[in-house]
């Protein structure tokens, strides 16, 4: 049985570790945010996910979701709602504006590309070290420096002395980043790769009230949508999870120094740790299979010992099916083509001397580009077919 962590389909309030500076508070090793300034002046409506939420629109264009430390570009977003199901079939195509309204899309090869920028003090860089050894040591998932890699995560200064981190939720071709503060701990910048992974935070679960406690008369003005309960979230791991990196601290936007979370008895959750949990183990590893997504060996049939799609059953990040002579594997928001069901090996890279999908070009039928590590070729239809994953 498939285990799961709080990614896609989690909507809504999905929020926040922080930002400014207040006291360190009891269990609290962050910054927390103290700015309870109005949200009705300072977000706008979008939807993200399926679920209508409020946004605020920052000075680099990103849009902080419920005004968190989750960063969402314009093109994951979208005017009206675009549902998203783990049971729908899979499909190559996808509309014709590739960045998909609500889209979150995970890493290729199981593989974090990243770019240090100058700025970051030895501390933080030690610390950023921490973190990642942290997340390949216990899963599948690697970073890599990049050299030419079209899609990478910018690792930068956010310019502020506090503990406090920001990031970009999941892969985004060359405009992620994660912003780190020139106090910032492992504790935090563990968290924050989370976000890149693709994943949102833990107490947004809709199974939260069956083991903690959220309350509302302790949260800073303003914070409340913080705590949202999604109930069509599509869960990575089976069961909740006070460990996890993505979970809130019980004083996590407090605005009086009592808990905002405690468990059912009322006892404040188990302090923040440099460290993934079990679950978050099972989950990242589930999300993101050993293979890397590849399909395995080329030389063989990619989709030998795959199941085939089954209508009405619900599929996790990760999962991998047939469907009508190709294999896929499930994305947090919809299905990716891998490759064709073949004994035929792969012998060149499919993506080999095509450009990068550009949302201010105009594209004709028949035109291909590359987007988030695979092949689109747009059809008469004015959608784009996913033509499968760049590389040999």
């Amino acid at each position: 049985m498939k285990t799961k962590t709080v990614l896609n389909g989690l909507k809504i309030g999905v929020l926040a570790i922080a930002l400014s500076f207040i006291s360190c508070e009891k269990n609290e090793e962050f910054d927390q945010s103290t700015d309870p300034t109005s949200q009705e002046e300072q977000t706008i409506e979008k939807f993200f996910l399926g679920e209508r939420v409020r946004v605020k629109k920052e000075n680099d264009g990103t849009f902080s979701l419920q005004g968190t430390d989750v960063r969402l570009f314009e093109d994951q977003l979208s005017d009206t709602a675009i549902p998203v199901s783990n049971t729908e079939e899979p499909t190559d195509e996808v509309n014709a504006k590739l960045g998909l309204g609500g889209g979150v899309r995970k890493w290729t090869n199981n593989t974090i590309v990243y770019v240090i920028q100058n700025g970051l003090n030895q501390f933080v860089r030690d610390e950023l070290q921490k973190s990642m050894d942290e997340w390949t040591s216990k899963t599948n998932v690697r970073f890599k420096e990049r050299t030419n890699e079209s899609n990478y995560v910018t690792i930068s200064s956010n310019g502020r002395d506090c503990n406090c981190g920001v990031a970009t939720l999941g892969m985004n071709g060359s405009r992620g980043f994660i912003r780190l503060g020139s106090r910032t701990s492992a504790v935090v910048t563990i968290h924050e790769i989370g976000h890149t992974l693709g994943y949102i935070h833990e107490q947004n679960r809709s199974d939260r009230d069956n083991h903690i406690i959220i309350n509302f008369n302790n949260i800073q003005d303003g914070a409340e949508d913080q705590f949202f309960k999604s109930n069509s979230a599509t869960l990575i791991t089976r069961d909740f999870d006070i460990n996890s990196t993505m979970m809130y601290g019980s004083y996590t936007f407090s605005k009086n120094g009592q808990p905002t979370i405690t468990d059912l008895n009322g006892n404040v959750l188990p302090r923040r740790r440099a460290a993934i949990s079990p679950l978050d183990i099972q989950g990242t590893n589930n999300a993101y299979p050993g293979d890397g997504g590849g399909g395995g060996n080329p030389s063989v049939n990619p989709c030998e010992g795959i199941a085939a799609w089954v209508r009405g059953q619900s599929y996790s990040v990760g999962d991998k099916v047939t469907y009508r002579g190709f294999l896929y594997e499930r994305d947090f928001t919809r299905w990716n083509r891998i490759a064709e069901c073949t004994d035929t090996p792969v012998s060149a890279d499919i993506c080999e001397g095509v450009s990068e999908y550009n949302r201010n070009n105009n594209y004709s039928a028949g035109d291909k580009v590359t987007y988030n590590g695979f092949l689109y070729t747009l059809g008469s239809n004015g959608r784009w077919s996913n033509n499968g994953r760049c590389g040999a």
